[in-house]
């Protein structure tokens, strides 16, 4: 393993460039994943690891992870402790970082059984929620519109927990394109529908649309999904957080598909 110590040295400039800029890991299509637990996710879902960081202070911690990427080929650099801490995206680093490619999304199937699809959400926080959510709920595909959070964003990880390994993530999507050739039922969640969420079939196969923070899905979207549903709100709130919403929309299919 590779020790390195100064700020000068050009593969930790690299590294603190990649960490600090989305621009710089769109260009190199590589993403940073911060932290035990979800390098640990990225490793069991058998993603390759191209180099992966750990601080001084966690090297004894961190054998069993070092061991499996070794086994993956990966550089391996061991990070004076401040210089962790400063590429770092987190208040308390868990001194445990890897650098891996970009995942990109496969096509998905006109007949796929549960699906999520994000419009225009901005929030690190919601896309990350939403995801996790969706992984719990057993969807198996994520699309996202081009005006989304980038979704292998530090920020949106740290919010999936590690769902991002669970769950074919397809980001650029065509989502009107998509809707329109989906066999199953689409159900366009917004508050302004005559349904409710818990009278929607949601039995069969579902692609479930959950649009912007703000202004909700598009006009376009809304009108081409089978079905509009909203959330009952019987209390003062005007509006629900996207990613609680589209949460419990996901966990409505679960109940009424038994569970499973």
């Amino acid at each position: 393993m590779k020790t390195i110590a100064s700020r000068d040295n050009p593969a930790y400039k690299a590294l603190a460039k990649l960490a600090s800029s989305a621009a710089e890991r769109r260009r190199r299509g590589l993403t940073v994943i911060e932290g035990a637990h979800l390098v640990q996710a990225c490793l069991d879902a058998g993603h390759a690891v191209a180099q992966l960081f750990v601080s001084r202070s966690a090297a004894a911690s961190a054998q069993a992870i070092v061991q499996r990427a070794r086994e993956r080929s990966a550089v391996l650099v061991e990070l004076a402790d401040p210089l962790f801490d400063a590429v770092s995206g987190v208040e308390s680093p868990a001194g445990v970082l890897a650098v891996v490619a970009t995942p990109t999304g496969r096509a998905v199937p006109s007949s796929a059984r549960f699906c999520l699809a994000l419009e225009d959400l901005q929030d690190p926080g919601n896309v990350g929620t939403l995801l996790r959510s969706a992984a719990a709920a057993g969807v198996e595909h994520v699309l996202l519109s081009p005006t989304c959070a980038f979704a292998w964003s530090p920020k949106v990880l740290r919010a999936g927990q590690g769902a991002h390994f669970a769950l074919n993530i397809v980001e650029g999507a065509d989502l009107a394109g998509f809707v329109a050739g989906f066999k199953g039922t689409s159900v366009a969640l917004c508050g302004e529908a005559k349904a409710s969420i818990y009278e929607t079939d949601l039995r069969g196969p579902v692609a479930l649309l959950v649009g912007n923070e703000g202004s909700g899905l598009s006009p376009e979207l809304e009108k081409a999904a089978r079905v509009r549903a909203r959330i009952p709100m019987p209390g003062r709130a005007e509006s629900l957080n996207a990613g609680v919403a589209g949460s419990i929309a996901l966990f409505e299919a679960v109940r009424q598909r038994g569970g499973e």
